[in-house]
């Protein structure tokens, strides 16, 4: 696709088809008029997860706070079609707007991996999970997460301006959590299946998160980059009619991904906390047992040691 270059900014010649199509109007409403308030309503909801609770989802508001981002850039698209989109206003906007999607959409899919890493820790490791695991080293994580999302969309909008190629790259990077993301659900069931502690509830809570977070990547995300590499790949010189059809579809369910994620506030809300203790106090009872049983097994010994000693002496008297 061929681009002018406003200022640093390169923009397409013609409007992409999820821009003018019917379905990416309609999906761009239903996010701002649903998305917005259920996002800022599971926020808020969160906040009170982190002051009042040690284990606190953290990564979880990161991952709202990105949907924010993907929301702001979709009042810009709706109100650019109010408006002539070559004033200079909406040709910045548009331009910020490369930068603002790159940024929302890495980030989102990074927190979605370190949700699936925190659930894990969480079950197979609860002891390290509690004592080593703080609000700072949360905090931490995600800035980092922040600014490695903020260095690549920056250095896509200054170095890559042809289409394509930045389509093909943000492409890619989008099938990287496949992995993380099917490795952390299978070894959380994994470990829940040997951890008789848990109960049941508890533990369709903890793989209910799981399973929302990688049906939304494998229903949301994956669709847009197979559909991509595909076409990038098969290096047709004319756009066709399925070609715009199921970019305006796959752009669709991204755009869509703010809508799925507050519904992680359901299992945030008791299944981290519940699970943390169960294990913990099993554990603490196992230990606890254990030195029982060293304890016994000592006194036991010196018990034997007494009456040898004891059986000893009377020998030697009776001699």
């Amino acid at each position: 696709m061929a681009t002018n270059r406003t200022g640093l900014c390169p923009l397409p010649q013609e409007e992409p088809a999820y821009y003018t199509h019917i379905l990416g109007v309609t999906v761009d409403w239903i996010i701002v008029v649903v998305g917005l308030p259920g996002i800022i309503t599971a926020i808020y909801a969160l906040q009170g997860l982190v002051r009042a609770d040690h284990v606190a989802p953290v990564f979880v508001i990161n991952l709202l706070v990105s949907d924010l981002f993907q929301i702001a850039i979709t009042v810009v698209f709706i109100l650019s079609r109010f408006f002539d989109r070559m004033q200079p206003v909406f040709l910045t906007l548009r331009c910020i707007s490369r930068i603002v999607v790159r940024l929302g959409i890495t980030a989102s899919l990074c927190f979605m991996v370190c949700i699936s890493a925190e659930r894990y820790l969480t079950v197979a490791h609860p002891i390290w999970y509690r004592y080593r695991r703080t609000v700072k080293c949360s905090v931490v994580i995600s800035s980092g997460v922040w600014g490695a999302c903020a260095l690549y969309a920056l250095l896509d909008f200054a170095v890559v301006h042809d289409q394509k190629e930045s389509l093909k790259v943000f492409s890619v990077l989008l099938l990287l959590p496949a992995l993380p993301l099917t490795v952390f659900c299978s070894l959380t069931h994994k470990a829940l299946q040997h951890c008789r502690s848990i109960q049941q509830n508890e533990s369709r809570r903890i793989m209910g998160a799981l399973g929302l977070v990688l049906g939304i990547y494998a229903v949301l995300f994956l669709p847009f980059c197979i559909r991509n590499l595909y076409f990038i790949l098969a290096a047709g010189s004319e756009h066709s009619t399925l070609e715009d059809t199921s970019l305006v579809v796959t752009s669709a369910l991204v755009y869509l991904s703010p809508l799925a994620d507050p519904f992680l506030y359901i299992f945030m809300r008791r299944d981290m906390r519940n699970a943390l203790d169960i294990l913990l106090s099993c554990r603490g009872l196992l230990r606890h047992m254990v030195n029982n049983g060293e304890a016994r097994s000592e006194d036991k010994s010196q018990q034997t040691a007494e009456m040898s000693a004891t059986h000893i002496q009377d020998t030697e008297q009776s001699l």
